[in-house]
């Protein structure tokens, strides 16, 4: 028998380490001939920039990443004869790449828990395929900075879907007390805290959380965790340190505990750093060359936030003007065609049922409690490990649909695997620091970007190739109000923003559901005029997006601000991130870094300083922690012109619809269905819709004064509204009730003594009770309500539909309100209604 092993040995190549030679060499197939363009690019620019320590490399979905991630990690093993690994997020792609690799001729190994190190990984001979959680964790084969044994020395390490990492590394670095499996530590670490949260006016919250499965979150002010994290260091410590699974996560963080979150949700009390402990891993810390393979998104702060990546690096991405990989997407949205908005979740459906009997569809959704819906028509994993194994169905032909939560990224669904893939709903968090961060940073550039990752990537997993084809359904008014603005479009890809606007123009056409089938089928079925329009429509896309290089020096001052406080210096601490309090930054993130400036100045000693900034803190973001001395109400000043208020959100909008859509959503709760605090809500939104400044001044001031609802009308008037939207049709205004109306009157006097206040109740009807006089009180029926409610879908629903330029919008604006009587005065004369006194 010939050993052509042997005879290869025998011949004695050297080995190459120019990556375009690496290619020649490997064995082709009837897959792969040949480098696309685009790959080439990339690996003759890393070859030149080789020796950086730091590289992010983009590529499009589907444009050959991993290829190209295999051969610079063979390149370096080849000219180090070291350890070299290619990491990824999940158990289910390092099989899908170590197949994949074994394919195409690469030696290589897939890490193995509990087994030694072999000799071809640790001599270069193997490169080794591992999960993200393989690396990163305390009880770390490659070693820890809090282990005896000495570091394994990589030479490369190259990251796959390091846009992703944020979530993914997070979690190794969070201890979690389940309340489920802990019930009495949970509740003994939670009570600590109570107190705290009492003198900021929370203990309603917090009670509702820890015993009521509120889905808030709660984070313990830093100043409470600083007095009991010893506390709480030695009780963890005696209970659960060297028990799985917190024997992964304890050793990283039980010396940084002045450096950690500690959250409180319904499920858990959680613990986790400022930022990934990555210096903790000598391996990555110290590896020489570090691969960022991400996806083509503008904004790669996230690299840095995780990694501590060289910001200089960064902002250089090697990226192509290539358009391969780029699959071709279908994107409809429902919400946006003509039919019956109530119809559309059925309507979605009876597609499904009809295209899964010849092709896999894929169904994604935020969370588990979404699945629910779809379980009479989709495949519902029980378990994370059944994912698995309904992707392996999907990609070997078994047709049907199949729902899963929160499985944005990790899932490659080629070809007829997925020929339909529906995004229900706009993506949350997958870790609770996630949820919390989207909780206190929503609509902020920040967490935008998040979404916008998500949502590339989600959309992206139904085609993986510039000769793949795929429908993908937009489910959800969030979703597609969020998909409309033009500040969130400039942070997804070109051509994900192109396809996403032909989908939108598509969808307007769309009128029935034989039209909307006879639509998707003009994609699955290669209808060549479709082939064409698509086509044509990314033609022109050839210029590569370009860094968000702002967003990256921020990072960059995060992590030097995290390495400072660590290192006690906390005047240098503070001095990097206070800069950044200025209006180049949205309001929301600046209270997060004024935050970390008011947590360093504590740390210090300073608690005067502290103070200060925290009150700086709270007047740019509610949602983050209160002083501990109460904040003087700040008094809301008139917004201006109504029209051009009103206006000018809507012109954010690229799809003016996107607006309409989240002016539905606010309608949709405003009924006496909604919780109280749903209504509130949406009743504050109404009020800024209509071009008010609006309040809820017992929510946002902690005050447990004011009224359920304050609306600035103009110069001079405001609408004082307490709500009382849960009150049967018959019940009359009491005794009680009307007490809590002089209350927030008394109050609103005091804060605003020279406006005229009208004492306002949203009530079912307009009687009182006999005891009291109502005079110079109106009721806001939900009759009313309605009818103002349905005057606002008139103006709203004519504003977007126009495409006038912004000043003929808003003189349009300016006749419709009057006409539809939006106005202050119209509003007081046509919905309002005086109280009257009625025998019981």
């Amino acid at each position: 028998m010939v050993d052509f092993e042997k005879l290869r040995k025998d011949r004695g190549v050297s080995k190459s380490i120019d990556p375009i030679e690496i290619f020649r060499r490997l064995p082709k197939t009837s897959k792969i001939n040949d480098l696309w363009n685009s790959q080439a690019e990339a690996l003759r620019e890393w070859n030149i920039r080789r020796k950086d320590k730091d590289i992010v490399l983009k590529l499009n979905t589907g444009g050959g990443k991993t290829l190209v991630g295999l051969i610079i990690a063979q390149s370096i093993a080849n000219e180090t004869d070291g350890p070299t690994m290619y990491l990824c997020p999940t158990v289910q792609l390092t099989e899908q790449i170590y197949n994949f690799s074994k394919e195409y001729g690469f030696k290589t190994s897939i890490y193995k828990k509990g087994s030694s190190f072999d000799a071809d990984f640790l001599s270069g001979k193997h490169i080794m395929i591992a999960t993200y959680r393989a690396l990163f964790n305390a009880q770390s084969k490659f070693g820890t900075t809090e282990s005896i044994k000495d570091y394994v020395h990589l030479n490369g390490i190259i990251i796959d879907d390091a846009h992703a990492a944020f979530s993914n590394i997070r979690d190794y670095f969070i201890l979690s007390i389940e309340k489920k499996s802990h019930p009495e530590l949970y509740s003994e670490l939670c009570t600590l805290f109570r107190n705290d949260f009492m003198k900021l006016n929370k203990a309603g919250t917090f009670d509702d959380i820890v015993n009521r499965s509120d889905p808030s979150i709660l984070e313990v002010p830093y100043w409470g965790w600083k007095q009991r994290s010893d506390q709480i260091r030695e009780k963890l410590a005696e209970t659960i340190s060297d028990t799985p699974p917190f024997v992964f996560t304890w050793p990283l963080i039980r010396d940084e505990f002045d450096y950690c979150h500690a959250l409180i949700s319904y499920r858990s009390f959680s613990i986790t750093p400022l930022y990934p402990l990555v210096d903790k891993f000598p391996s990555f810390s110290k590896c020489p060359r570090r691969v960022y393979m991400s996806a083509t998104l503008a904004n790669d702060s996230s690299i840095i936030r995780t990694f501590d990546a060289n910001r200089k690096s960064v902002s250089e991405p090697i990226t192509s003007k290539s358009l391969a990989g780029v699959g071709e997407r279908m994107i409809l949205a429902p919400a946006l065609m003509d039919i019956d908005p109530n119809q559309i979740e059925n309507i979605v459906k009876q597609v499904i049922e009809k295209i899964s009997t010849n092709a896999g569809v894929l169904i994604l959704v935020p969370s588990n409690k979404d699945l629910k819906i779809w379980m009479d028509i989709a495949t519902v994993p029980r378990e994370s490990k059944d994912v698995k194994e309904y992707v392996d169905k999907l990609r070997n032909k078994k047709v049907g649909a199949y729902a899963f939560s929160n499985r944005y990224d990790g899932l490659d669904l080629p070809d007829e695997s997925c020929r339909l893939l529906v995004m229900a709903g706009r993506p949350s968090g997958d870790n609770i620091y996630d949820s919390f961060r989207h909780r206190v940073l929503k609509n902020s550039r920040v967490i935008n970007t998040s979404l916008a990752q998500r949502i590339e990537q989600g959309i992206g997993r139904g085609t993986r190739g510039s000769g793949d084809y795929c429908v993908v359904i937009l489910l959800e008014n969030k979703l597609i109000s969020w998909t409309s603005m033009f500040s969130n479009l400039e942070l997804l890809t070109p051509s994900t923003r192109a396809q996403l606007e032909m989908g939108n123009e598509i969808s307007k056409n769309v009128s029935s559901l034989q039209e909307f089938e006879e639509t998707i089928n003009k994609c699955l079925n290669r209808d060549i005029s479709w082939v064409e329009y698509h086509a044509d429509s990314l033609a022109e896309l050839t210029d590569p997006i370009q860094p968000d290089v702002d967003s990256l020096e921020i990072a960059e001052s995060e992590r030097k601000y995290f390495k400072h406080i660590r290192d006690g210096y906390y005047d240098k601490a503070i001095s990097v991130l206070s800069e950044y309090d200025n209006d180049d930054i949205d309001e929301h993130f600046r209270g997060w870094l004024v935050q970390l400036c008011a947590r360093a100045s504590y740390y210090w000693g300073n608690e005067s300083q502290a103070t200060e900034f925290q009150k700086r803190t709270y007047s740019l973001n509610k949602s983050l922690l209160r002083p501990q001395v109460e904040p003087p109400y700040v008094s809301l000043s008139y917004l201006g012109e109504q029209s051009r208020t009103i206006v000018e959100p809507i012109l954010e909008h690229k799809l003016r619809k996107g607006y309409l859509l989240k002016f539905d959503e606010i309608k949709s709760q405003l009924n006496p269905i909604a919780t109280t605090n749903q209504f509130e809500e949406s009743l504050k939104r109404f009020g800024s819709i209509l071009g008010f400044q609006t309040q809820r001044p017992e929510e946002e001031e902690f005050i447990k004064k004011g009224p359920d609802v304050l609306w600035i009308l103009d110069e001079n008037k405001a609408l004082i509204i307490e709500a009382k939207s849960r009150k049967k049709q018959d019940n009359k205004l009491n005794k009680d009730e009307f007490g809590q109306v002089l209350t927030s009157y008394e109050w609103f006097k005091d804060k605003y003594p020279r406006y005229q206040g009208i004492k306002v109740v949203v009530h079912p009807n307009n009687y009182t009770t006999d005891s009291i006089s109502a005079s110079g009180t109106y009721a806001l029926t939900m009759d009313k309500l309605s009818a103002m409610l349905s005057n606002a879908g008139i103006l709203i629903s004519e504003l977007c539909k126009s495409t006038a330029p912004s000043e003929t919008l808003i003189a349009k604006c300016e006749s419709r309100i009057k006409e539809l009587k939006l106005t202050p005065e119209g509003i007081i004369e046509r919905f309002l209604t005086p109280f009257e006194s009625s025998v019981e």
